[in-house]
């Protein structure tokens, strides 16, 4: 009987073993996992952003306080620009050109940098809202009072809306340049730029080449003529 009550023991000792081991590994967090899934850059579009006072796009030409205006237009290439989107449902403004970042510095002015100081790591982080007239607003982070905004001119506003009639210089209307996904399904019924031969065979119709194969024969039927004396 002790040998059994011994043996009986072991065993329930060693199935609770197994069973602490089964409910989980030790060096397994889905914290970490979760991490690794959101990364720095989750998402980048291109866009360009129209200001509502100046009536033209954004540019970020260069580095610095003066780096930044509303007076660009469609084929500067500093008009084009990069929205990134961070953790915490916050974006980033970029210029593809020169990479630099649209940040504020300490006093609500409207810089450009290469990457937001370590004094202000939050400086270059905006929440983009809808108004009610469908036009984007990009409030700082850390300081929701504080927008980006350009005068008529294209220079740049404070943060700070001094004063009401300021408020629609904060609005912008957003372009992306990223082509759009097809979403409508194919109709393989219509036969549009196909034709079937008379044994049945599949070919495709290739317009140019029948084009490009009539001026060749324009071309040496007129080269014969001038050849053999005859006028065109």
């Amino acid at each position: 009987m002790l040998v059994k009550s011994r043996s009986l023991l072991l065993l329930l000792i060693l199935l609770l073993c197994f069973v602490k081991d089964s409910q989980g590994f030790p060096d397994f967090k889905i914290d970490n996992i979760a991490d690794k899934l959101k990364g720095e850059h989750s998402l980048e579009k291109r866009a360009v952003l129209w200001n509502f006072c100046s009536q033209k796009l954004v540019q970020i030409t260069k580095p610095g306080s003066r780096g930044v205006n509303a007076r660009g237009s469609r084929n500067s290439e500093f008009s084009n620009l990069t929205i990134i989107s961070i953790d915490g449902g916050f974006i980033r403004i970029r210029g593809m050109a020169n990479k630099l970042y649209l940040c504020f510095n300490k006093k609500g002015k409207l810089r450009t940098r290469f990457q937001p100081p370590k004094s202000l790591p939050h400086s270059c982080d905006f929440s983009q809202n809808l108004t009610g007239d469908g036009y984007h607003t990009f409030k700082l982070r850390d300081k929701p009072e504080w927008s980006i905004g350009f005068k008529k001119r294209g220079k740049k506003l404070p943060g700070f809306i001094r004063k009401p009639s300021q408020e629609p210089c904060h609005h912008f209307s957003l372009d992306l340049l990223n082509p759009t996904p097809i979403t409508i399904p194919f109709d393989f019924n219509k036969k549009k730029n196909y034709l079937f031969n008379n044994s049945g065979k599949f070919r495709i119709r290739h317009k140019k080449r029948k084009k490009n194969r009539r001026r060749e024969k324009e071309r040496l039927r007129k080269s014969q003529k001038t050849r053999n004396g005859v006028k065109r």
